[in-house]
């Protein structure tokens, strides 16, 4: 019996003992099914729940769902953007997830830990993080989830909100002058978050001087204002006029320009910012490749928000522009404005260029954070992100 068990299949085997033992199994068999039938109640019946009496019979299936109960585009394009969840669910239990009433779905899983760079490799690119495109180098998800906010950001001094009042300092224009770029790299403290313009010079040299002093960093995107081309922020304009191909050829110019930045910036935009359609391949694309986005406050009636809920972008918007004025006095006045605000509702985010005269009275503000009541914190720890249920 063991050398007919273990003899290879399709072997021909003996036919005398051979016909005997499958006469022998077959009979087995029916004896077995017969008594499995008229006993599996007592196995399958405690376990298997009976409609009540009462209870209508379950419905057909249908072939397939209603047009009107189909996901729209949008929704089908959020689901694919979160990769690496599936439609039919995977080893780790990952499954299309349901529709909230306003539209917007939840992750479908949890993301990574936050992994930071380390300070002394803070300057370089993670290669996880990087694809290379048709302009260079761009920042991407890691084949982990692992998305370039995180990993670039800098921690909060404190972390929760446990009452703290929080301020959040954007320098702008970085690589736009030597000496700005360089007066608020070496005297700016890390806590504030610098942007940079992608029309400097040396913005690998800069980029690498803010990364190694602790900065956390923002890519300044030019977009079109209302009197576009008239007042024009430069070569490569995100615009309301061209296609979302054209528009997203532009965005990835421009995000090859610097690397290790957690996300990007406005910059002038009054047109764009006002438009969804225009907006909304943009959002996505950033959200997908795990960028935070900031709204420079500079547009009152701005889409940005709306857009971005809709494409679970990270976001924020600044409340005040600190140097709109570039006086002493002014700017004094304004830093105040943001520590008042933040005492009074926890948070205010304020935005500024790299003038000598804004470096200057921000690096004097800083020092008086603590007398204050205030906290410095980084921008991309105060982010709404609907991708870990913040905000």
């Amino acid at each position: 019996m063991q050398d007919e068990l273990h003899r290879p299949l399709g072997l021909n085997r003996r036919r005398g003992f051979g016909a005997l033992r499958l006469a022998a199994l077959a009979g087995f068999i029916g004896a077995l099914m017969l008594v499995l039938g008229t006993g599996a109640h007592f196995f399958v019946g405690p376990q298997a729940p009976q409609l009540a009496a009462a209870d209508p019979p379950a419905p057909a299936m249908s072939p397939g769902p209603a047009l009107a109960d189909r996901p729209s585009p949008e929704t089908t394009a959020a689901v694919s953007r979160q990769a690496p969840a599936t439609l039919h669910g995977d080893d780790d239990g990952a499954a299309l997830v349901e529709l909230d009433a306003d539209g917007s779905i939840e992750p479908s899983r949890p993301l990574p830990e936050i992994r930071r760079q380390e300070l002394a490799l803070a300057h370089l690119p993670d290669p996880a993080l990087i694809e290379r495109g048709a302009t260079g180098v761009i920042p991407r998800r890691s084949a982990d989830g692992l998305r370039p906010m995180d990993v670039y950001s800098r921690p909060p001094a404190t972390e929760g909100n446990f009452g703290v009042a929080r301020v959040v300092i954007i320098v702008g224009g970085m690589g736009i002058s030597q000496t700005g770029s360089q007066a608020a790299v070496r005297n700016l403290p890390g806590s504030i978050t610098l942007a940079f313009a992608p029309y400097g010079n040396s913005l690998a040299r800069w980029m690498q001087e803010a990364r190694k002093h602790g900065h956390e960093l923002l890519l300044q995107l030019p977009m079109e204002p209302f009197d576009y081309p008239a007042n024009n922020p430069g070569p490569h304009t995100l615009s309301s006029r061209v296609s979302a191909e054209e528009n997203l050829a532009d965005l990835h110019w421009a995000m090859s320009r610097i690397t290790n930045y957690v996300g990007v910036m406005n910059f002038l935009g009054g047109r764009l910012v006002t438009t969804p359609s225009a907006l909304k391949p943009i959002f996505e694309e950033l959200a997908g490749r795990g960028l935070l986005f900031v709204d420079d406050g500079s547009v009152k009636n701005s889409m940005t928000r709306d857009v971005a809920t809709a494409a679970l972008l990270p976001y924020a918007q600044a409340d005040i522009v600190i140097d709109a004025d570039r006086s002493r006095q002014a700017i004094a006045a304004r830093l105040d404005d943001l520590a008042k605000q933040a005492r009074r509702t926890g948070l205010a985010i304020g935005v500024a260029s790299a003038f000598p005269e804004s470096i200057e009275m921000i690096a004097r503000f800083v020092e008086q954070a603590d007398k204050l009541g205030i906290e410095i914190t980084p921008v991309s720890a105060i982010v709404a992100d609907p991708e870990r249920g913040r905000g």
